[in-house]
């Protein structure tokens, strides 16, 4: 006869679920992504988020990796979380950026690993009232030994890249420079880039040369999605 207590956990998951109907009864809601009722993110969406397995690619000639394409409940909730304030969202969207970071600095050398994530354009950030690739870093590595730096400030007249055609793309993403703080930080220090999604690569190419040319060295990438079309937000 087996007396043992359930474990800790799935007393958690359960009473997360009752608590999530009773919510559900007092303030109806449908799934971000599928539609389906009573859940923001549904069991089946969110399983799906959670399926393991991560791309890898060589941008820039260095090892890249993501969780995967930016669609389905990736794309749902990443959208939901940028841009409708449902900051909920962070933390299985960070845990699915976990495995492509570890990789990525795996590749790091002995010293502690330097995180720089692509930024916004200030009046996004103020918009949104955080950084929100800056959160998904700190909630996929607060159990690692990493040191995350905004190192990196976009430049005035650059505009979002939603539209643009690859060269307007590449002009936009070279409006970003080196915050002057940084710069005695970065040199001679290994870089893992980080950002929320990627379609080609224009962001991360422009951060890499003002990186290298601060004197830091770019050892891999770790993106959270790719964006296989031209219609990311």
């Amino acid at each position: 006869m087996n007396n043992r207590a359930p474990p800790h956990s799935s007393i958690s998951a359960t009473l997360r679920e009752l608590l999530l109907d009773l919510l559900a009864i007092l303030w109806p809601t449908e799934c971000v992504n599928c539609g389906a009722p009573d859940r923001d993110c549904c069991t089946r969406c969110r399983k799906e988020l959670r399926r393991p397995g991560v791309m890898e690619a060589a941008v820039l000639g260095v090892p890249s990796y993501t969780a995967g394409v930016y669609e389905g409940p990736a794309r749902a909730l990443l959208v939901a979380f940028k841009h409708g304030g449902r900051v909920r969202f962070a933390r299985p969207l960070a845990e699915r950026l976990r495995d492509p970071l570890l990789l990525a600095l795996g590749h790091c050398g002995k010293r502690v690993p330097l995180l720089v994530t692509i930024p916004s354009r200030p009046a996004q950030t103020r918009a949104r009232g955080f950084r929100h690739v800056n959160m998904l870093v700190r909630l996929s590595l607060r159990t690692e030994k990493v040191q995350h730096l905004s190192a990196l400030r976009t430049l005035r007249g650059r505009t979002g890249q939603v539209g643009l055609s690859p060269a307007d793309r590449e002009r936009n993403a070279s409006r970003i420079a080196v915050r002057r703080s940084a710069a005695r930080v970065l040199r001679g220090r290994e870089v893992v880039l980080v950002d929320d999604v990627m379609t080609t690569g224009a962001s991360l190419r422009a951060a890499r040369e003002v990186l290298q040319a601060a004197g830091a060295e770019v050892v891999a990438i770790a993106v959270l999605c790719v964006a296989l079309r031209r219609d990311t937000r």
